[in-house]
């Protein structure tokens, strides 16, 4: 007797049923163990998966390159040379980048220590201007307020000294990440120079596991999920550069200082849908009030009129012919994935939002024309028994 036929006898299909609820329960109960575990398992593979990343957002401006450089020069010279002009162009951004963020940023906070009595000093005395126009009936008072900065930069001097260790550790974390990073980039380079060498493989591989039969509607379906994340990420591109730059030209006109940084900020967590844009603001008026305190409500309502027009003008523009998703779905994704994953499941709720809205949308079509056929299969048969 063939050892498989126990799957047909009722006490097979029972057992079978039984050690299946039970595996899942122990799943189940188990998820976060399980959930750490591949967490740390797929930490070992981290800069190949960054890699992964930036080859396919960097593969964009190769096929762009490409496109222009059709009938000049054979597929291999073609590929390579598109390659180290897009190398060539993503290492002078993150220069011009960086030129533009760490001076600001080093000067921010060196000006923020050096100049700390005289943010105190215009601190107290617009306290004080403050109560003296509510005629006094404010509990506040300059010497309130002396003492609790002065309280504040002494605990934040004790705290250094007392973590000294714990933030060298930090200090080498951020350059193992760094690291990382370089790492994941030069693996990219690879990724994009063996692009149709492994994209054979991957077909080669997934024609083996998948049924011929569903080979063109899985094509159709990752080619679509292909046009999702492309223009998603290229809207994002687009939208974070018009925010920064209309910050950094009302800032220009309005004369404040740490422009550069600040619209930088304002730019890159704009990527970030929802939240990311309230972060910027905070970040940027954090930044402002130490500096310059009269400049931060204007700053503000700037960053609340530039959200706006973003949210109901731009991005409905750019993502209304790609992404037509509820935005309902969107909060939701937000939501849910944040919890899950953090900042990366942020960045990717509203594509994965996108998509699974897609695939319900694709499977109710089906639905509707099968039972648009069973109906009018009903019509016949009752046309045939009249």
């Amino acid at each position: 007797m063939n050892w498989l036929k126990w799957r047909e006898t009722k006490w097979g299909s029972y057992t079978f049923a039984l050690c299946a609820a039970v595996l899942f329960y122990i799943l189940i109960s188990h998820i976060n163990v399980i959930l750490s575990g591949i967490g740390i398992f797929i930490g070992y593979f981290t800069p190949v998966i960054y890699g992964a990343i930036l080859a396919y957002i960097m593969d964009f401006l190769v096929k762009y390159v490409e496109k222009i450089l059709a009938g000049r020069l054979k597929e291999k010279p073609r590929r390579i040379v598109a390659v180290g002009i897009t190398v060539a162009v993503v290492i002078l951004l993150f220069v011009l980048l960086t030129l533009a963020l760490i001076p600001s940023l080093v000067k921010s906070i060196t000006d923020i220590i050096s100049n700390w009595s005289i943010y105190e000093k215009q601190l107290s005395e617009m306290i004080q201007s403050f109560s003296n126009n509510m005629g006094g009936s404010s509990k506040l008072n300059a010497s309130d307020v002396s003492r609790t900065m002065n309280s504040a930069m002494g605990q934040f001097r004790e705290y250094y000294y007392e973590n000294s260790s714990s933030i060298l550790e930090k200090v080498t974390s951020a350059g193992s990440q760094v690291a990382s990073w370089v790492l994941a980039f030069i693996i990219a380079i690879y990724f994009l120079f063996a692009k149709k060498e492994l994209l054979a493989g991957i077909r080669k591989i997934y024609h083996m596991v998948v049924p011929k039969a569903a080979h063109a509607r899985s094509h159709t379906a990752f080619a679509r999920v292909n046009v999702i994340f492309s223009k998603y990420i290229v809207c994002e591109v687009i939208d974070s550069l018009i925010v920064g730059s209309s910050n950094a030209i009302f800032m220009l006109i309005a004369r404040m200082p740490y422009v550069a940084l600040i619209s930088v900020v304002v730019g890159v967590t704009n990527l970030a849908p929802t939240f990311g844009p309230i972060v910027g603001a905070l970040i940027g008026a954090f930044i402002l009030i130490l500096v310059k305190p009269l400049a931060v409500i204007p700053f503000l309502l700037f960053t609340i009129v530039i959200q706006t027009v973003d949210g109901y003008v731009i991005k409905p523009k750019f993502y209304g012919s790609a992404l037509s998703v509820p935005s309902v779905w969107v909060l939701v994704a937000i939501i849910v994935l944040g919890r899950m994953f953090g900042v990366a499941g942020i960045l990717l709720a509203i594509p994965i939002a996108a998509i699974i809205t897609y695939m319900v949308r694709d499977l109710l079509a089906k639905q509707d024309d099968v039972s648009g056929e069973a109906v009018g299969n009903t019509g016949n048969e009752s046309e045939n028994s009249k």
